[in-house]
């Protein structure tokens, strides 16, 4: 979690507090339009994708992405593959 917490943030996104234990929040804010709905679309599009699961939830009135960490399948693979597609669509956008 501390690690993908530390990449995404690499990636230009903002973050939530370091994680206690396994999830992360994070959301990306785009130069021009809405970022809630930047995120919504995000969250839409990785999860039609399939290979990882995300969550989403809205914190002190934003929406915000959820990455959590908690299965024993979860390896750093999964959290480079989700910030492959996150910096994907980041640049598509």
């Amino acid at each position: 979690a501390r690690y993908f917490r530390r990449e995404v943030k690499d990636l230009g996104f903002e973050t939530g507090p370091d994680p206690d234990l396994s999830v992360v929040v994070y959301r990306f804010v785009p130069p021009t339009g809405h970022a809630d709905e930047f995120n919504r679309q995000l969250a839409h599009a990785i999860q039609q994708d399939g290979r990882v699961f995300i969550s989403t939830t809205v914190l002190n009135g934003a929406f915000m992405l959820r990455f959590a960490v908690l299965s024993f399948r979860t390896h750093r693979k999964e959290a480079d593959v989700l910030l492959e597609q996150l910096r994907d669509l980041v640049r598509k956008n």
